[in-house]
């Protein structure tokens, strides 16, 4: 009698990896760049309401990739997403693969200032997602205003009534912090998971505003990548032949008239 074959697999895991950077002078640099683009942004662009927001930066996030901005500052953050992504597909496999090709990234600033949060939300049809803490709000070393003050709370995939919180969520229960994840803003954190995991921010109640950039991946292995155009200014399309380039991205109008080029040509 033969031994069975044994064939094991993850369906649907909830990989996540956090990281930690100490980089005071680049968080200085982000928070200023990030706070004078939001001017500029929201004086010209359009709010689409979001995640309980009806203005500011975080409405206006598919106007723009902080990853494509030309500051030093952008460049170093760019790199430190784009290692930290390939150790985050170490976690499911070989990075090197042609379906953990990145076909694009979306990247976009939040500043919450005092008493704003982001209702519970996901970012599907994204394969993974994640969040940098640029500024928590708080002097270095303090303990928050209050004890959620500006927390993002990640809920456990599967308990859909849970995720999806508020009143439909029913009464509360013993095991609810079996159902989700709390964390309060850590600067120089980089925070990797599944694009499908529901999380919320809650109101910042400190002092000065709560900067944060979050981010979109979308890899060759999903169908959905197959249906979207990575152009600017939504998107940053990383170089596949050199670690930290960028190949030149063009914009819809570009690839609309090569197209109607070549086709003219046969």
């Amino acid at each position: 009698m033969s031994s069975p074959r044994l064939e094991p697999d993850h369906i649907w895991p909830t990989p996540v990896l956090a990281i930690y950077h100490d980089v005071e002078d680049l968080n200085r640099g982000l928070a200023r760049i990030i706070t004078e683009m939001e001017q500029r942004i929201t004086a010209t662009g359009k709010s689409t309401a979001v995640a309980g927001l009806e203005e500011g930066l975080t409405t206006h996030w598919m106007e723009y990739n902080v990853l494509n901005w030309d500051y030093p500052e952008c460049r170093a953050l760019r790199q430190m997403v784009l290692d930290g992504a390939r150790s985050y597909f170490e976690l499911m496999g070989n990075p090197d693969e042609p379906r953990f090709r990145i076909c694009g990234i979306s990247c976009w600033a939040n500043i919450l200032r005092f008493g704003q949060s982001l209702a519970i939300h996901h970012h599907d049809p994204g394969f993974a997602s994640a969040h940098y803490c640029v500024q928590s709000g708080r002097e270095k070393g303090a303990e928050p205003a209050v004890g959620d003050s500006g927390q993002t709370r990640y809920f456990r995939p599967g308990f859909v009534e849970r995720s999806m919180g508020g009143d439909q969520a029913g009464p509360t229960s013993p095991w609810d912090n079996d159902w989700l994840l709390s964390e309060n803003p850590t600067e120089g954190r980089l925070f990797f998971f599944p694009s499908y995991v529901r999380h919320e921010v809650r109101p910042n109640l400190e002092s000065s505003p709560r900067i944060t950039i979050a981010m979109d991946f979308y890899i060759a292995g999903q169908a959905s990548s197959k249906m979207l155009h990575f152009v600017p200014p939504r998107w940053f399309v990383p170089d596949t032949a050199g670690a930290g380039e960028t190949r030149p991205v063009r914009s819809r109008a570009e690839v609309l008239r090569q197209r109607q080029s070549s086709e003219s040509d046969h």
